[in-house]
């Protein structure tokens, strides 16, 4: 990872893809994915869903018996990388439908594409 500032403008349309990731899985609209992940994505969500590609992606949402109800994203950085590329960590909370919360650590690669920055690979780390 290259410690390179990326600007304001850049900063807050990551930020923005990312808030939309939880919109979109919150309210399962899974085939709406491409919007915030790129057509490569790389998801790892140890023991729970582990995907390569958009499409095997979204089957993988589709086939979760109970997905989360509310995704919170918060804690947000933002750091430059090269070629058109920034890497990102945040925390997330989770809340699950019997009621328990679960928190995470997300490590984001976002890519500068022609439709904006789309998500490249998402390494999901449980927190205990």
């Amino acid at each position: 990872m290259i410690n390179q500032p990326v600007s304001p403008a850049d900063a807050r349309a990551i930020e923005e893809v990312l808030n939309r990731v939880a919109y979109i899985l919150d309210a399962h609209e899974y085939d709406r994915l491409g919007e915030v992940f790129a057509p490569e994505i790389s998801f790892d969500n140890p023991g729970r869903l582990t995907a390569n590609g958009l499409d095997d992606v979204i089957a993988a949402f589709k086939a979760i018996a109970t997905p989360a109800v509310s995704h919170h994203i918060t804690n947000v950085v933002v750091v430059g990388g090269t070629d058109g590329t920034a890497e990102c960590v945040s925390k997330a909370l989770a809340l699950r439908a019997g009621g328990e919360v679960t928190a995470a650590i997300y490590r984001d690669t976002v890519t500068r594409t022609d439709a904006g920055w789309r998500v490249s690979a998402r390494r999901i780390s449980p927190l205990s």
